[in-house]
């Protein structure tokens, strides 16, 4: 009897153990299932026009590495016509980035390939110093309605589970689309460029005293972006300072080029270009921001610009950069009504308006930077 209750207690001690083992083990394939989770969501969630492409997907390299245990390489192949390019590089030599390969076949799915680089790179030779030697690779084509490039994960051993092979699925899902988002926004970008562009020519058209002048306001303001260090500024201050002056279309000519000085009533009616200028540009989607820059961009510091009356930082940044440079520009160009400033008498009006018409702070990097640039002589 007695042996017989040892026997019952250790058999349910036994079992105990072996549903604790369980439930550790489902505990920590949870975790593992939670993680990845959350690896997914953080890489979703990255996709931005902020992040660049190359950071992107050495994100996307490392969390298939945290991930997968067999994959310990990897790179990244973008498309670009009939060659392609390294964005991303894990493993393999960083050189890797300044290569371009051309592969002997495309890849429609998701496969394993042995020996893919010395026998799908038609020019092997040139790389092979750079990659280390693997072999077996997993390729996974970029595809929608194109070929954007592939990931290419190099494993340990050529057996994947079922559940890594759908988790790569939709890790490189995530990753075609922010490619194609990507590159979609990059024609897109390159299309409001051309717009813009072409708006400039109607301006100097219309207004031929000012030729050359939006393109030398386009050069100062996006110089002095990278100066502050703003580079997420450079396309919209690119746009709206080719675009500035776009409002003067809607000024009659005989103003505009008038050689005397104006009426107040001429006067008022120029000072209308920035509202002019952001309801042509607005109208046009995509520009929305950009007609807002362009609208602010004869306010002045101390609010008693126009059309707003804004004062200080409740003006854009970007409108407080074009006001700057556009008053340099007038100031340094010669116009029928008088002569050009030179760069020193210019520089001590920018000095003289700080905090009057003026940020002061982006007035003196913009000092800074004609100084540097050897844009004027130290008095």
């Amino acid at each position: 009897m007695e042996t017989d209750k040892k026997y019952t207690v250790k058999k349910l001690k036994k079992s105990l153990e072996d549903a604790y083992k369980k439930l550790e083990y489902s505990y920590k394939e949870l975790e593992e299932i939670n993680n990845r989770f959350i690896k997914v969501v953080d890489l979703i969630s990255n996709i931005s026009l902020e992040i660049s492409i190359e950071k992107y997907f050495d994100k996307m390299l490392s969390i298939f590495v945290e991930l997968l245990p067999d994959i310990k390489f990897g790179c990244v192949l973008k498309s670009e016509n009939e060659i392609f390019r390294f964005i991303s590089v894990l493993g393999h030599s960083k050189k890797l980035y300044y290569n371009i390969v051309i592969l002997n076949e495309e890849f429609d799915e998701i496969k394993i390939v042995d020996n893919f680089y010395r026998k799908h790179l038609k020019n092997f030779d040139i790389v092979k110093d750079k990659i280390i030697d693997v072999k077996d690779s997993l390729i996974i084509p970029m595809k929608t309605f194109a070929l954007h490039g592939y990931i290419i994960l190099d494993l340990l051993k050529k057996e994947l589970k079922p559940y890594e092979f759908e988790l790569i699925r939709v890790i490189s899902n995530i990753a075609t689309t922010f490619l194609m988002s990507r590159e979609l926004y990059n024609k897109q970008k390159n299309f409001l460029k051309n717009t813009a562009f072409a708006f400039l020519k109607a301006v100097d058209y219309y207004d031929p005293y000012t030729k050359g002048h939006s393109e030398r306001v386009s050069y100062y303001a996006t110089s002095l972006v990278k100066v502050i260090g703003r580079e997420d500024l450079l396309n919209d201050i690119f746009l709206a300072s080719v675009l500035h002056d776009i409002g003067k279309l809607s000024i009659p000519q005989v103003i505009l080029l008038k050689n005397d000085r104006l009426t107040e009533e001429e006067l008022n009616k120029i000072k209308e270009h920035p509202v002019k200028g952001e309801e042509l540009v607005s109208s046009f989607e995509g520009f929305e921001k950009i007609g807002k820059i362009i609208r602010h961009h004869h306010e002045r510091y101390d609010g008693t610009g126009y059309p707003d009356g804004l004062i200080g930082e409740k003006i854009p940044m970007e409108s407080r950069i074009i006001t700057i440079v556009d008053a340099f520009d007038a100031m340094t160009t010669k116009r029928p009504y008088r002569k050009a400033l030179t760069v020193n008498e210019a520089i001590k009006e920018l000095k003289k308006n700080r905090g009057l018409q003026f940020d002061p702070f982006l007035a003196g990097e913009f000092i800074k930077f004609l100084k540097i640039n050897k844009f004027f002589n130290n008095d």
